[in-house]
């Protein structure tokens, strides 16, 4: 298995554990605090990773032009990259829909 299908393998495994764990808080009635939290942390990981990639950390910024010669750090520069701000975006439909199914219980209970 080459790198980018670890990247990917990675990037899927963030993904389904983020929605199980949102579907989790969404049966409890937290979806709204659990999507505020996970939209918080991929906020800081996202700036985290470009700070690392800008200042050149254990050379992170050489993910794009490593091909053969990849190591860990260019692989969780990349996932750092790219997953934080799709998870981001999962946080803020997380968010919506918190507010929708409050809005919709609020008008049913008055």
């Amino acid at each position: 298995m080459n790198d980018a299908w670890t990247v990917f393998l990675a990037f899927a495994s963030v993904l389904v554990m983020t929605g199980g764990l949102l579907l989790l808080a969404w049966r409890h009635g937290r979806l709204g605090i659990a999507s505020t939290v996970l939209f918080a942390l991929a906020i800081t990981a996202w700036v985290a990773d470009v700070a690392a990639i800008a200042s050149g950390f254990h050379d992170a910024d050489g993910f794009v032009d490593c091909r053969d010669a990849c190591t860990l750090t260019h692989r969780v520069a990349v996932l750092g990259f790219v997953a934080p701000p799709l998870l981001m975006s999962v946080g803020a439909a997380g968010m919506a829909i918190a507010l929708v199914v409050r809005g919709r219980d609020r008008r049913r209970d008055a």
